[in-house]
């Protein structure tokens, strides 16, 4: 028997299994140790600040409950619960005031100060009195007190900078660039004229060091967001402004992914195709012509025509040599739509080809969700949605938004053969309104069979009355062989009409198609061409009043359609991945204002690719460091005031926020990806918990701080009856919102 080779192949699952809890294990530590010592120099300022004041300290815990261990002077290490000792006692014993220990729940601490909470009654009145003892604290004068309570604020904000130090000098941080990667052609970037490529400088005014940055920034919006930017490692002068567009959550219309590697992502051992390209696989040529950048890539695809693109790939599996591999990959169809306001589903049903509109075809299907768990694949052609025969990407939105329960029939083409299957949608977890349902899945126009899913109104296709779910055949009398042949046919015969074949009912007929001419056809431009101006403008004022800038294929229609008449200058790049212009002029008529072939491209197959990601640290210097760590916490400072104040305005749900439990998962997943990062996400909490323990909220320091502050103004302390009724309230308040949390992180666990 080959018992080595056995022993392999059984050995090697267990032993990275193995491996993988063993990690999981040492994160939590980590992550664990981290959180304590976090609250360690919160607890540790007021401690300081106490000692400092003449304050009394009985206790120094961290944690909650049952005390562990601790040590107390004289008394040395003890375990377990001890006595509260009186000053007799602990005079006549020799031992310290204080007693630091570690309780059972280690998340929180406190430090117990004489006077804070031990108050005594009057035997003759009855009333509540605090303590007499002048090291009490509630007998220290205002000013003093005021010191102790924001000591542990302090604290953790120095601690969050020297946190920040530490990593920007020595272990850096891997950041995802502000740099944009791949735009949806009806997102907000893409619309302005920003390119795949393009470096992100500031937003609003902010400097932008990450793709976090931006999301942030994006969220902290108020209608429309400026951004500086940089093209070719040159800054550009223009001020490019963002719609910005809430509606479907925090960030889903920011329209834009982050910068992305030549290396396909995803889960190895998801992939379905064991011969095809897999996660891990670094793309080297395409079509024989080395690729250094997605740019490269993208051109790639775009001049396909639809044709197959040939891939050389570079794979490197763990204890195996690496391997250089060859496939085809099948462009996909994108089409961009007529329409740039208005509703999603308005836009998406403006999305055409002269105003046929293809079937949908799955691009992506989420793990776990509805369609995963329902059979659904990638490449699945969606024949039936319900009651829907043929539907159109559009009427299965407006089917979803509307769905209230049970289970959807689906039907699908799959490898030629029809498969009918059941999705029940499922609305994401909230406590606090009902999200759309959802099925966890994109789609993309089918490329192969030339089903007409529907026509489009005022448009080529309409005014020849072809019929819905029509067969098309063929393009003066040549056969066609799906949508990619289509579309190469149709830029060719732009200006002219044809003749298009089709079969509707099981009869075939033909019809002329006027084919219309455009800038692209008459200026001969290319699939990677775009333009710059026209008559030396770069934008466009939309009835909203915000404009779009060029390369919009919208802004481009609309400049022409406002000169239709008139002889205009173009200034277009013939590579739109590359430096230089050109320019031609152009005479627009009704006939040819509308720029159809600039909203069709072909773009890579279903890949997803890694992020790519740079370092940031200083090198090693620590003075650039030190300015650099204050620059991030005063960011984070102001980042979770406006975060809290987008709440408040309902810019973002309060569903978004992570209680303890979503916390603690995120905090594991950066100790895995390193010190680095782990530090540098310690840093971050250390910085929430500074301004949310300063909130002005009974309970937390701030509460106490505005009772301070009263006391200063009126000569007199806040009485004990309005403190207590406060304080409860605000305990109830904070057990209300860590329940609402806690339940919304289970939630998210368990994938709602």
């Amino acid at each position: 028997m080959h018992f080595e080779l056995i022993a392999a192949d059984t050995l090697g699952p267990l032993w990275d299994a193995l491996l993988g809890w063993l990690s999981g294990v040492v994160s939590f530590i980590k992550v664990l140790i981290g959180f304590s010592v976090i609250i360690f120099v919160h607890e540790l300022g007021h401690f300081l600040a106490a000692k400092h004041m003449g304050v009394r300290v009985d206790r120094f815990a961290v944690g909650f409950f049952t005390r562990l261990f601790g040590y107390r002077r004289g008394e040395g290490i003890t375990f377990g619960p001890r006595p509260e000792y009186t000053p007799e006692q602990l005079a006549a014993k020799g031992y310290g005031e204080t007693d630091y220990c570690l309780n059972i729940l280690p998340f929180g601490g406190y430090v117990k100060m004489l006077g804070e909470h031990d108050l005594q009654m009057d035997e003759k009145t009855g009333r509540v009195l605090p303590s007499a003892d002048p090291r009490a604290f509630t007998n220290k004068p205002v000013w003093k007190r005021m010191v102790v309570v924001s000591a542990g604020v302090v604290f953790n904000v120095i601690f969050a900078l020297l946190l920040y130090v530490v990593v920007f000098t020595w272990l850096g941080k891997s950041v995802v660039p502000p740099v944009i990667g791949m735009t949806d052609p009806e997102g907000p970037f893409a619309k302005a004229g920003l390119l795949p490529g393009d470096r992100l400088v500031s937003a609003d005014g902010r400097t932008l060091r990450s793709f976090e940055d931006l999301a942030a920034a994006w969220i902290m919006a108020d209608d429309k967001l400026a951004l500086r930017v940089e093209r070719d490692g040159t800054l550009l002068p223009q001020v490019f402004t963002l719609a910005v567009d809430r509606s479907g959550g925090a960030l889903a219309g920011l329209g834009v992914s982050p910068p992305l590697q030549l290396t396909l992502g995803g889960d190895r051992q998801a992939s379905a195709d064991p011969d095809g390209p897999q996660p891990g696989d670094r793309i080297i040529s395409a079509n024989g012509i080395e690729v250094q950048s997605l740019n490269d890539l993208l051109a790639a695809f775009l001049t396909s025509d639809g044709r197959d693109v040939t891939l050389h790939v570079r794979r490197e599996l763990p204890r195996q040599p690496p391997r250089d591999l060859t496939f085809t990959q099948r462009p996909m169809l994108m089409l961009s739509s007529t329409e740039v306001e208005g509703s999603d589903v308005a836009v998406i049903r403006s999305q055409h080809l002269l105003g046929l509109v293809p079937r949908p075809m799955l691009r992506t299907v989420v793990p776990g969700d509805p369609a995963d768990r329902g059979g659904l694949r990638v490449g699945d052609v969606v024949v039936q949605w319900g009651n829907l025969v043929n539907p159109t990407d559009a009427e299965i939105r407006e089917s979803l938004q509307s769905h209230e329960s049970g289970t959807v029939r689906v039907v699908v083409e799959r490898d030629g053969q029809r498969v009918e299957l059941s999705v029940e949608p499922r609305r994401p977890f909230s406590l606090t309104a009902p999200g759309r349902p959802r099925v966890g899945v994109d789609f993309t126009p089918e490329t192969r069979r030339l089903i007409v899913a529907d026509i489009a109104a005022r448009t080529p296709a309409a005014r020849i009355g072809l019929p819905r779910g029509a067969e098309l055949l063929a393009l003066d009398d040549e056969p066609l062989t799906d949508w990619c042949d289509l579309v190469v046919r149709l830029r060719r015969a732009a200006g002219r009409s044809v003749s298009l074949h089709y079969r509707s009912g099981g009869e075939e007929a033909v019809a002329r198609l006027d084919v219309p001419a455009s800038v692209v056809s008459e200026l001969g431009l290319g699939p990677t061409a775009a333009i710059r101006r026209i008559d030396g403008e770069d934008a466009v004022r939309l009835a909203s009043g915000r404009s779009l800038a060029l390369p919009s294929p919208y802004a481009v229609r609309e400049l022409l359609r406002e000169r239709i008449g008139r002889t205009v200058t173009i200034e277009y790049a013939p590579d739109a991945t590359r430096a230089g212009t050109e320019t031609a002029e152009f005479h627009v008529r009704e006939d040819n204002f509308d720029p159809w072939q600039l909203r069709i491209a072909f773009g890579p197959g279903p890949f997803v690719f890694k992020t790519l990601k740079e370092p940031l640290h200083t090198g090693g210097n620590p003075i650039a460091a030190l300015v650099l760590g204050v620059q991030y916490t005063w960011r984070e400072l102001t980042h979770v005031y406006l975060a809290m104040q987008a709440m408040a305005s309902r810019k973002v749900g309060v569903d978004s926020v992570a209680g303890p439990i979503g916390i603690f998962s995120i905090a594991q997943e950066q100790a895995a990806a390193g010190w680095g990062d782990l530090l540098f996400f310690l840093a971050f909490i250390s910085v929430n918990l500074a301004v949310l323990n300063f909130l002005p909220l009974p309970v937390v320091d701030g509460g106490l701080m505005v009772f301070l502050i009263l006391e200063a103004i009126r000569g007199k302390p806040v009485s004990i009856k309005v403190q207590v009724i406060t304080t409860l309230t605000g305990l109830a308040l904070i057990a209300i919102v860590f329940v609402f949390v806690t339940v919304q992180d289970i939630g998210r666990l368990l994938g709602g």
